[in-house]
């Protein structure tokens, strides 16, 4: 874990910039305690495999945390119970949790996309690109973070997950 953030308390922020409350629950694998009872699901967040053997006999909306090396496909079939995908990012050298979160925006999914873990200043920048919403970062100045990634630069040479167009396409418009 990065010096510089190790000191702070992780606060979520969203890509507008604004700090939000983590109204979440993350699930042990062992723990049975509120899913499914009484008619009333989560806010909670499943395990992969545990959401995996779940999901189909649960109603509700559900957040499933994903570790590098999980398949995401595999969640597609459950993806209208699943309102929030935690991307866990244990370490700063492991980027798989990009092309996790470029799977889910190309597979169509449009809910949250959280990432948790080592989540550094310097990865926002590509994790907006991906396609992610929520960050859980240890900045003294999350807020700040956030707006510095999103001005960091003006066009792009590569498309993503992100509304951003390439600027061979805003060079070469198509011809009406």
């Amino acid at each position: 874990m990065s010096l510089l953030n190790s000191s702070h308390t992780p606060q979520l922020v969203t890509t507008d910039g604004e700090i939000i409350p983590d109204g979440w629950t993350l699930l042990a694998d062992e723990d049975e305690s509120g899913l499914g009872m009484g008619g009333v699901d989560g806010p909670y967040v499943l395990g992969f495999d545990r959401a995996l053997k779940a999901l189909d006999g649960l109603n509700g909306h559900y957040g499933v945390r994903v570790n590098p090396g999980d398949d995401v496909r595999l969640l597609l079939p459950f993806i209208e119970k699943i309102t929030l995908i935690e991307v866990n990012f244990p370490g700063y050298r492991d980027g798989r949790g990009y092309s996790t979160a470029r799977i889910l925006r190309e597979e169509g999914y449009t809910g949250t996309i959280r990432a948790v873990g080592d989540v550094l200043r310097d990865q926002l920048f590509l994790m907006l690109r991906c396609g992610f919403s929520e960050f859980l970062v240890k900045d003294k100045d999350p807020v700040q973070a956030i707006a510095a990634a999103k001005s960091r630069f003006s066009v792009f040479y590569q498309g993503a997950a992100d509304t951003n167009r390439p600027v061979w396409a805003l060079r070469h418009p198509a011809e009406g």
